[in-house]
C-alpha cells in the first residue's frame, strides 16, 4: 500500500487501485485458449532469439500481444493455463478492496475535523446506522477534561478518537460507505452517489457487497464459499471482476466529488485539508 506523509485521499485512491486495473491487464495479455511449443512460428521465433533445439520456448498470443518465454524464466507452462492465470482476477478483486479499506478512513482524516470544526455539537448526525455503528465509542471523564482545556484541538482529538474505533469496526461494506458519508454531511450517501454516477442504487450496492464477499473468499477460504469451505474453488471471469474493481474505484471517486463540494460549503478553505496525512496500510 502507498504510505507518505504527504498523500491526499483521492492520490491514494489513483495509486491503491492502481495494482487491481494491472492485474487486469496482465491477465488480459496473457489469456490464450493454447500455449504453443511447436509450429512455424515458434521455429521461426527459435531462430530470431538464437535459441538451441534442446531449449522448451513458450508461445502465448491473442489479439492484444504475442509474448514468447525462454526456458531460463523458469515458468512452467501450467502457469499459463487460464486456471492458473485467473489468479490474476482474485488478486484483482483483493486489491480493490483493499483500496476501499484505505480510502474511507484517510477520507475521514482529512475532512472530519472541518466538518466537527464548523458544526459544533451538532456534527453528529441524526442517522441511526451512523448511531448504531459508533454505539459502542466512548468519552471518559479524563477525555472530556482534555477537551475543555484544549477547545482549538478538539475538532481534531474527537476525529481521530471516531477514526480509531473505525478501525475496529468493518468500514469496508455498504453500510461503512454509509457511515463515512454520513459523518462527512451527506444526507442521504447512497442516494447521493447513485444520483451523482447515474446508477441504480441497488445494483451499486449489491455489486460492492459481493465484491466484499468475495474478497473475504478468496482471502480466508482460497475462494471457496463460506458456506461451504470444502467445496470446490469458485469460478472467476474476467468480466464479472472488471466490473467489480471499476465499481469500487466509481464510488469511491464519486464519494469524493462529493465530500469535496460539502466541505467547500462548509468552509472555504475546506478544499484544502488542514494537514495531509497518510493512507493506511
Amino acid at each position: 500500500m502507498v504510505d507518505s506523509p504527504l498523500i491526499s485521499p483521492k492520490q491514494g485512491l489513483r495509486d491503491n487501485i492502481r495494482p487491481a486495473k494491472l492485474l487486469l491487464r496482465v491477465y488480459s495479455l496473457l489469456e490464450n485458449d493454447e500455449v504453443h511449443t511447436k509450429g512455424d512460428m515458434v521455429a521461426q521465433l527459435r531462430t530470431l532469439v538464437r535459441a538451441t533445439d534442446e531449449e522448451e520456448l513458450l508461445l502465448v498470443y491473442n489479439e492484444l500481444f504475442l509474448g514468447l518465454i525462454r526456458e531460463s524464466a523458469q515458468v512452467p507452462r501450467g502457469d499459463l493455463k487460464r486456471s492458473t492465470l485467473e489468479n490474476l482476477l482474485r488478486q484483482a478483486v483483493v486489491a480493490a478492496c483493499t483500496t476501499l479499506d484505505s480510502y474511507l478512513p484517510s477520507l475521514l482524516r482529512v475532512n472530519l475535523p472541518t466538518v466537527i470544526r464548523a458544526r459544533g455539537r451538532d456534527f453528529f448526525p441524526q442517522d441511526q446506522t451512523v448511531r448504531d455503528f459508533l454505539s459502542d465509542l466512548r468519552f471518559d471523564l479524563s477525555t472530556i477534561m482534555r477537551l475543555i482545556d484544549d477547545p482549538e484541538g478538539a475538532p481534531r482529538f474527537i476525529a481521530d478518537k471516531i477514526i480509531g474505533h473505525t478501525n475496529y469496526q468493518y468500514l469496508s461494506s455498504k453500510k461503512g460507505v454509509h457511515v463515512v458519508g454520513a459523518l462527512l454531511t451527506l444526507a442521504k450517501p447512497w442516494d447521493d452517489i447513485a444520483d451523482h454516477l447515474q446508477r441504480d442504487k441497488k445494483e451499486l450496492t449489491a455489486t460492492l457487497d459481493q465484491t466484499v464477499k468475495r474478497r473475504n473468499d478468496i482471502v480466508h477460504r482460497a475462494d471457496r464459499p463460506q458456506t461451504d469451505p470444502t467445496a470446490d474453488i469458485q469460478t472467476i471471469g474476467f468480466a464479472w471482476t472488471r466490473q467489480a474493481v471499476d465499481v469500487i474505484e466509481h464510488i469511491c471517486f464519486a464519494l469524493d466529488e462529493l465530500v469535496g463540494k460539502q466541505m467547500a460549503a462548509l468552509h472555504p478553505t475546506a478544499a484544502q485539508p488542514e494537514a495531509a496525512t497518510p493512507v493506511p496500510s
